[in-house]
């Protein structure tokens, strides 16, 4: 299974089209590593995953309050929930050596499907607010 950035999930903002790019670099390298078995590089991408998400969504969830979004509770609320569920994982992973009970290719699944949906539905969102804004 592979994940790729396209143009069509930019935003048109440098900053966060940049992260949103090593978000898909990093999962396409854990769905490499589910694939091919690789627990210990699993482990270390869903670490570094977890840390660059939480990092990533505070930046965004800071601007979006500085501008006004009015659909940053709800978009703050899928950032939780991605965060909460990475962390649930990485600590099955090492309690369990596996992921939730998840087959590698389920769990590919979600992360693929989780940032396609978010960045291109509740990101473009976002994008919108902006371009209407700066209009």
């Amino acid at each position: 299974m592979h994940i790729q950035w396209t143009n069509a999930l930019s935003l048109g903002v440098g900053d966060l089209d940049a992260q949103h790019q090593e978000l898909f670099r990093r999962a396409s390298r854990l769905l490499d590593a589910l694939e091919a078995g690789k627990r210990a590089d699993v482990a270390e991408l869903i670490e570094y995953l977890h840390g660059y998400a939480t990092t990533h969504f505070g930046l965004e969830e800071a601007w979006m309050r500085e501008i006004g979004f009015p659909g940053f509770l709800r978009h703050k609320a899928e950032h939780d929930r991605f965060v909460s569920d990475l962390a649930l994982i990485a600590r099955d992973l090492d309690a369990n050596g596996r992921s939730l009970g998840l087959a590698p290719f389920q769990l590919g699944q979600w992360l693929a499907q989780w940032l396609k949906k978010h960045i291109g539905g509740t990101d473009a969102e976002l994008g919108r607010y902006l371009a209407k804004r700066s209009a």
